[in-house]
Formats: C-alpha cells, sequence, structure tokens
C-alpha cells in the first residue's frame, strides 16, 4: 500500500461509481438552474469518485489523502489507452475544487460549463473502462 491510498476489496468500485453518478445527475441539475457553484462542486465531486472506482477495481486501492492530486499517480499506474488525456480532464477538476468549495469567488457559467464538460468526458470514460 502507498502512502495516503487505503485498501478497498475491489466489488466496492461499484459504489463508488454510484456515488459518481448521483454527482452527475446533481451538477447537470445544477447546471440547468444555474447554481454555477453547485454544478462545479458537484463536477469535481463525480471525477473523484469516478476515478476512486476505477482504482478500486483494478488496484484495490483509493486515494485517502488530503492532497486529491495524488489519484493521479494512481490512476497511471492502469496504463489506459488516453490516460493522459483522462488525467488532464481530472487534474483541471481538482484544480478548482477549493475555489468552489472555500473561496469568497462565486463560479460562473463558464467555471460551470468547463467542469461539466470534463467531468462529463472523464466519468463517461470511466464507464467505459468498467465496461458499466
Amino acid at each position: 500500500m502507498e502512502a495516503n491510498t487505503v485498501n478497498v476489496a475491489s466489488s466496492f468500485y461499484k459504489n463508488f461509481l454510484k456515488k459518481a453518478e448521483e454527482c452527475h445527475t446533481g451538477m447537470n441539475s445544477a447546471f440547468a438552474s444555474d447554481s454555477w457553484n453547485m454544478a462545479v462542486i458537484a463536477a469535481v465531486h463525480c471525477g473523484i469518485s469516478a476515478a476512486d472506482a476505477l482504482t478500486v477495481k483494478h488496484l484495490g486501492l483509493r486515494n485517502s489523502g488530503s492532497r486529491h492530486e495524488s489519484v493521479i499517480k494512481l490512476l497511471s499506474k492502469l496504463n489506459l489507452p488516453e490516460i493522459g488525456k483522462k488525467n488532464q480532464q481530472l487534474s483541471n477538476l481538482l484544480r478548482i475544487k477549493s475555489t468552489a468549495e472555500y473561496e469568497e469567488r462565486l463560479m460562473s457559467k463558464s467555471d460551470a460549463f468547463d467542469a461539466l464538460r470534463d467531468a462529463e468526458r472523464f466519468y463517461k470514460w470511466v464507464k467505459e473502462v468498467l465496461g458499466e
């Protein structure tokens, strides 16, 4: 086991995928109601949960550190097609996480659009890789 990871039985990947699915639904609902902050936050968590589903299924590990960026290292170990592009999409989401959740700046429609685009692409790819 690596630092900042916890062992998780691979069968639990479906729980993380369910969380990603619920965040995916939430991000789209929030965007449709012009709730840019919630749309971005849900998009970020859609990406995080989708990444956890993938690493749990294939490695039996999930990131547990406060720095979510370490999940990129875990994903890179999977040597999957398009991993570079997909890690970039997830990185984009992780970069905006603190601003959306903790800072005084409000998210704009443009921020929400970009976050939803990256989350959508990453989430769909994860589902394809998992055969879901």
